[in-house]
């Protein structure tokens, strides 16, 4: 059977053109999973972006499932031997609302499209892709939540730490409208919690629903293994920095040439392998013109995860804007 992928249109032409090799990238990596032996490839020829898929039989209800969460879908179609198409799936429905992630604008903010992507490239790289009940998801880096957001939106429980207080209070002040305007029933609590040497880390805990959580943590990124407990993760994805920092130590000088996130990497990496559930999986996104792949594919292969590091894995590095072009590694926990 055949089938064709709409994919979501870009206002800029130019990453227009880099979305569909990353979206060719992500699909293969679901269907590597989910339909091994089907085949997707861009469509060169059709006067709007999309992606073919050729495969034996109809694809299986996991990979429609995964395909309905695929980062830029537009719509899914059959393609018939006459030439006409058969809707066949849109967009998975959202827990909150598809708007969740996207409403809240701030400088630095990652596209909430992109989030998507790279947290299903941590999921279709780990052993929990087809788990049962929400997963448990981190970003250790997590600004005002947006990839939070785009977790909880998935039905998973998500925290999001960061050591910006009011970047973390913004979320949650936004987060708290956002549920009171919908009408969504939730409960807010604080709590703190210890770390080493006598310090602690401020939380806010919003419990949605039927106990879908989200966790907002005033933390050292390198100190994200001291907040939780271990093996308690099965996903990490982050988007990492272009020149802020996320520790707590700012003034701590750096030896001459020493790359800072490089440095709080070596130092954060170990506690988020104690983290993840083995099989659990750590997709980071990065600038390639300041940091070089293979430099932090060894820092997580050090932490000791396995490198996934051909195949989709290594299809993603893409131009964002002239001082900018992101890559992404992936490492797994072993099982």
């Amino acid at each position: 059977m055949n089938y064709t992928l709409l994919l979501w249109p870009h206002a800029n032409a130019r990453y227009q053109q880099e979305t569909r090799r990353l979206a060719l990238a992500e699909l293969r990596l679901m269907l590597d999973r989910t339909a091994p032996g089907a085949e997707a490839s861009i469509d060169e020829a059709a006067p709007m972006p999309c992606l073919d898929i050729a495969c034996d039989a109809p694809l299986p209800e996991r990979a429609l499932y995964a395909i309905r969460t695929h980062s830029l879908l537009y719509g899914l179609f059959e393609r018939r031997a006459d030439g006409s198409l058969l809707s066949v799936e849109g967009r998975a429905d959202a827990l909150l609302g598809d708007d969740l992630p996207a409403i809240l604008k701030y400088k630095g903010k990652t596209n909430e499209l992109f989030l998507q992507l790279l947290i299903n490239v941590a999921l279709y790289s780990g052993d929990f892709w087809d788990a049962e009940g929400p997963l448990e998801f981190m970003d250790p880096m997590c600004g005002r939540a947006t990839a939070p957001f785009i977790a909880l939106n998935r039905g998973w429980n998500a925290v999001g730490a960061d050591v910006d207080r009011a970047d973390l209070k913004e979320a949650e002040r936004f987060f708290k409208r956002y549920l009171e305007y919908h009408r969504f029933k939730h409960r807010l609590t604080r709590e703190a919690r210890t770390l080493e040497k006598g310090k602690s880390a401020p939380v806010t805990r919003f419990e949605v629903g039927e106990g879908v959580t989200l966790r907002l943590m005033e933390l050292d990124a390198a100190r994200s293994g001291e907040a939780l407990p271990r093996n308690s993760l099965h996903l990490i994805a982050c988007d990492l920095p272009y020149g802020v920092r996320h520790d707590a130590q700012p003034g701590q000088s750096l030896p001459k040439g020493a790359n800072w996130l490089e440095t709080l990497l070596a130092r954060a990496l170990p506690g988020w392998h104690r983290l993840l559930k083995p099989g659990g999986s750590v997709a980071l996104s990065f600038n390639a013109q300041t940091t070089r792949r293979d430099r932090l594919r060894a820092l997580l292969a050090d932490a000791g995860f396995d490198i996934r590091a051909e195949g989709p894995c290594d299809q993603l590095e893409h131009w964002v804007e002239q001082a900018i072009t992101r890559d992404v590694v992936v490492g797994v926990k072993k099982g």
